[in-house]
């Protein structure tokens, strides 16, 4: 790795594993920053392997291609990667992102590893701390959601409250640029009672569902009786054109998954509820949910709180998407790419070891002293 008080003058060197839709953006902006330099990226596919970066966005080539060959990645020069693998909800990730630590390098991602310790087995937990130990690297799990709406922002709204009987967190997608293989993986076209039958929409999204839940758990102070997961699948009204897929009338158009934990004493309803709605067209939006409303809180307490994200490519015109170079580009991918970009400073300047949420500061706790267990 590249010393980190160099790489604060000249620049951090950073790799992306995974040049996807998510990975495309990181690499995009972290081309934008004079604080980063890309020197390096990880390719999945045969159709990527050596081509030029730039090819992604149909540029000019820069000089920097893509290689599959993991070997040569190692050998760079780099204060960080990124991981932006895809995610299967299998742990797929987890041998790679142990590899890439144990062999000296820091890594920051958004896959679904936030507060891993609230809901991964001690095997993994221990395995991740010795890989950490072994390359003396940083490991920070980060994203718009989880961790920045889940653990920043919703948790500091609670600082407004006296007492909560429940809160809501609600999330959706627009699942419109996402690639129709991934679409029809977690069904979307099919028929629901069909998509209901592959486990792939759930072991996907179980994850990100259980590092929300359990952190919530844990900054708010309270203690789950018990867990509930579902999963449903909803049928289009009308047949729905879309860049990537088309779904018939009657076929699945919207995917909700939810979480919901529920706490003695708070009555027979859920304290907290995460709800996932991947969406391809607005039409296909829950009950009470307009366009570009990408995130609702809903806290029932004293006070009782509701807040929106809208979250847009401008709010100056009705445009969805950006456009760098010839590809086109959803805003929440540059909002998770965001948080992990910001994270790398002090990623790098850490000791080795997991580095947590930065936390919303103080908000509402079921008993306030134990604030002071946080700060610790």
């Amino acid at each position: 790795m590249q010393n980190a008080t160099r790489a604060r003058k000249d620049g951090y060197n950073v790799m992306v594993w995974g040049p996807g839709g998510l990975g495309s953006v990181a690499i995009w902006e972290i081309q934008q920053s004079q604080a980063f330099k890309l020197v390096g990226v990880r390719a999945y596919s045969d159709a990527k392997n050596g081509r030029d970066v730039s090819t992604l966005f149909g540029m000019r080539p820069s000089g920097l291609k893509m290689t599959t060959d993991v070997s040569q990645l190692l050998k760079k020069d780099a204060d960080v990667i990124l991981h932006t693998g895809r995610d299967l909800g299998t742990f797929n990730t987890d041998d790679e992102i142990c590899q890439l630590l144990a062999s000296g390098f820091n890594v920051i991602t958004p896959l679904p590893y936030q507060n891993a310790s609230l809901f991964r087995d001690r095997k993994f937990l221990a395995k991740l701390d010795a890989a950490c130990k072994k390359g003396r690297a940083v490991f920070h799990a980060t994203g718009i959601d989880p961790d920045v709406v889940s653990e920043r922002v919703v948790p500091a709204l609670t600082s407004m409250c006296t007492h909560i009987d429940s809160l809501k967190l609600q999330e959706n997608w627009d699942s419109t640029y996402t690639p129709r293989e991934l679409l029809e993986i977690v069904g979307f076209g099919k028929p629901p009672r069909e998509a209901a039958k592959s486990p792939a929409a759930a072991m996907i999204s179980t994850n990100f569902l259980h590092a929300i839940a359990r952190s919530m758990e844990q900054v708010l102070g309270v203690t789950y009786s018990r867990l509930e997961e579902t999963h449903d699948f909803i049928a289009a009204t009308r047949r729905i054109h879309s860049i990537y897929i088309d779904i018939p009338r009657g076929a699945t158009g919207r995917v909700t998954h939810r979480l919901r934990g529920y706490v003695e004493g708070k009555g027979r309803r859920p304290f907290f509820t995460i709800e996932y709605n991947w969406v391809i067209g607005d039409e296909m939006l829950p009950e009470g949910v307009n366009p570009g409303e990408k995130w609702i809180a809903t806290i029932e307490g004293r006070p009782s709180l509701r807040m929106v994200v809208n979250l847009r490519a401008s709010h100056k015109n009705s445009k969805r998407s950006y456009k760098i170079g010839s590809m086109s580009t959803e805003p929440g991918y540059h909002g998770t790419i965001g948080p992990c970009l910001q994270a790398i400073p002090l990623v790098c300047n850490a000791k080795p070891g997991v580095l947590p949420s930065f936390g919303p500061g103080l908000h509402w706790m079921q008993d306030a002293r134990a604030i002071l267990n946080l700060r610790k």
